[in-house]
């Protein structure tokens, strides 16, 4: 088994340089095997993970960094992305799929993280800033008609998978 590839980003919390994480995290996630898709959905995932650190945890002070640990393995791949802000309540996060909140033009990095990875977790680190952590796996062998996605209509009109 090969060894793991590791890469880490220190960024000024600028948006010129968003776009360094995103091409990063697409090219590491070629390395653990994901198709052009999958590694797209990665590179999007992180992008919005930084985006929220420069914005939300650093309030865009180029001063403050943001860092970004990529870790390729054999069958995954885990972003670690960490502010340097005072760190945020995930159940005050505004569900962006309710009432009102489906018209704002923010408010869904979030949700977008979370449909295009396995895996999302936040931890405010004392002294340090908030950290999330993004983890994709590549699928196992299966057949090709179990490799599809089953679609089920829900109450609310939203598509389960």
């Amino acid at each position: 088994m090969a060894s793991a590839t590791t890469v880490k980003l220190v960024l000024s919390s600028t948006v010129r340089v968003i776009d360094v994480a995103h091409a990063a995290a697409e090219t590491m996630a070629g390395i653990a095997g994901f198709d052009e898709d999958d590694a797209l959905n990665v590179a999007i995932a992180v992008r919005e993970a930084v985006i929220n650190a420069m914005l939300h945890g650093n309030k865009m002070d180029p001063t403050r960094k943001v860092e970004v640990n990529l870790r390729a393995g054999a069958r995954s791949i885990q972003i670690r992305v960490r502010d340097h802000g005072i760190g945020f309540d995930l159940g005050a996060t505004p569900d962006p799929l309710a009432g009102d909140n489906l018209m704002r033009t923010t408010g869904r990095g979030i949700l977008v993280m979370r449909a295009f990875v396995d895996s999302v977790e936040f931890k405010y680190r004392e002294g340090r800033g908030m950290e999330v952590t993004l983890t994709k796996k590549r699928a196992g062998r299966v057949a090709a008609s179990a490799a599809r996605p089953q679609a089920a209509v829900m109450e609310n009109g939203g598509i389960e998978r």
